[in-house]
């Protein structure tokens, strides 16, 4: 189990670090921790290495004119983060963009 403690919370505690339980983590376990944590993105192996404008277009519904304007930008390697996005979420995605 993941706990987080803000900065003013560790140094309340003492400021106490555990280096003996911190060096016993494994890869697999830290793997675990963060697939654990919501709060965390989700690893980059799992992500596909290109998004096709086309398919996220669509799933979202828009045509060609109302993607491009909604998106105001255009379609580089910088858009491919933004395509990853609107494809994981797309309505707060969207909501976000208004």
């Amino acid at each position: 189990m993941t706990v987080r403690k803000t900065l003013k919370q560790a140094v309340a505690e003492g400021g106490y670090f555990d280096k003996e339980k911190f060096d016993s983590f494994t890869d697999a376990d830290i793997e675990r921790m963060i697939d654990e944590d919501p709060d965390l993105a989700p690893r980059t192996e799992t992500l596909l290495p290109y998004f096709d404008a086309r398919h996220v277009r669509k799933k979202l519904g828009l045509s060609q004119q109302q993607f491009a304007e909604k998106l105001s930008i255009p379609l580089d390697p910088v858009l491919q983060a933004l395509l990853r996005i609107l494809d994981r979420i797309p309505e707060p995605a969207l909501h976000a963009l208004d």
